[in-house]
């Protein structure tokens, strides 16, 4: 099912929908991330592509790439990959831009233990909310370490989440060297439209 065939669901129905892992594949099909409008995501992937120029990122892993716009805006010369927990937006992406070289999509959960994946300069880690910490619903310290163990020796993070979220900084800064952090408001978004970003270095022990 394409992302533009949607249901019309209540506020509490996207919410329990997208705050599940488990239910993402549902979430994706019953177009609970409808809300991201495509301008509104435009202008998100343009402040992150930016910072990946930035950079000069070579190669991204985007965790929870949703159904790869990153990839539509980043330099078509640097190598992607990005990866979700929802099948049906992987064959969105897919059909999208699996056509571009240099880029891989494929479904996974970052917090299973049995993923294999390379280590990468550059990890893209977007709007991904606390449902997905197999710790507690309040910490993100358990993705972090994932995160940080899929980047490679003096790689980068870059964080992006709702400002309600910004407090993660202390999380970062524990376990990285933070480079940079700013808030951004997005006016045309209907919901969730501040955000924060954060770019830090892998730290070397």
């Amino acid at each position: 099912m394409s992302i533009t065939e949607k249901e019309n669901l209540s506020d509490d129905e996207r919410e329990a929908l997208t705050a599940d892992p488990e239910r993402q594949d549902e979430a994706h099909t019953k177009g609970a991330y409808g809300y991201l409008s495509d301008s509104t995501l435009a202008a998100r992937y343009s402040v992150i592509s930016g910072l990946i120029e930035q950079y000069d990122c070579e190669q991204i892993l985007d965790i929870g790439c949703y159904v790869g716009g990153l990839r539509g805006a980043i330099n078509r010369n640097r190598a992607y990959h990005g990866i979700d927990i929802s099948p049906h937006a992987i064959l969105d992406a897919r059909a999208t831009y699996g056509h571009y070289e240099r880029t891989e999509f494929s479904v996974g959960d970052i917090r299973s233990e049995t993923l294999q994946l390379p280590q990468y300069p550059c990890v893209v880690w977007a709007g991904i909310g606390f449902g997905y910490s197999n710790k507690d619903s309040r910490s993100f310290a358990d993705l972090f370490q994932k995160a940080w163990s899929l980047c490679s020796d003096n790689g980068l993070l870059i964080f992006e989440c709702i400002e309600d979220y910004a407090w993660v900084q202390t999380h970062i800064e524990a376990t990285s060297r933070l480079l940079t952090a700013f808030h951004v408001t997005y006016s045309l978004a209907s919901l969730h439209n501040r955000r924060a970003v954060f770019v830090a270095r892998k730290v070397l022990k």
